[in-house]
């Protein structure tokens, strides 16, 4: 029990200061190159370290978290290569590379698709959390059906953003 009732306390201090940076950052009006990386860095760090946990406490299937591990970590990787290819493979410092000073403003847009996935995910983890706990054999559907949910999402969200690349490379060659 105190081990669900930590993963529940770093979850909802997780969740609380991601909302509150987006929250302020709105409110100030900040709209910052390095903040575009790391927002979605910081939501899949979190999403993904706690579905591997959750992968050992035996609460969500293997393949699924690999699946969502994946995905994440290539995005991570792609947008890495577009920024340095937006560059020109040239680079001073990692302070150029995030645009810290404003000069070479490329930004990591999340596409629909992305957020649904994500609040699909968080749902999800939600929901496994609360099975051992207080769900029986027949809430075991709840669990079931929001994995092939967020399998679903993560799937479309890779073709997605497969998809805005190649549009783009294919913009970018015909300029």
């Amino acid at each position: 029990m105190i081990c669900i009732l930590q993963q529940w306390v770093g979850l909802a201090i997780s969740g609380a200061t991601d909302w509150l940076d987006g929250y302020v950052a709105r409110k100030m009006k900040i709209d910052s190159v390095v903040g575009s990386y790391l927002d979605p860095l910081a939501d899949k760090v979190l999403i993904g370290s706690v579905a591997i946990a959750m992968v050992h406490q035996d609460l969500l299937h293997p393949g699924l978290v690999g699946l969502i591990v994946f995905r994440d970590v290539f995005l991570v990787g792609a947008s890495v290569f577009q920024r340095a290819s937006s560059l020109g493979w040239k680079w001073k410092s990692w302070f150029d590379f995030f645009n810290l000073d404003g000069t070479h403003r490329q930004k990591v847009e999340p596409l629909f698709i992305s957020k649904v996935n994500t609040v699909f995910q968080l749902g999800l983890v939600v929901a496994a959390l609360l099975q051992p706990d207080f769900g029986t054999q027949e809430t075991q559907s709840y669990i079931t059906y929001p994995s092939w949910l967020v399998a679903s999402t993560t799937m479309a969200s890779s073709v997605a953003y497969g998809a805005k690349y190649m549009r783009s490379g294919a913009m970018l060659k015909s300029a």
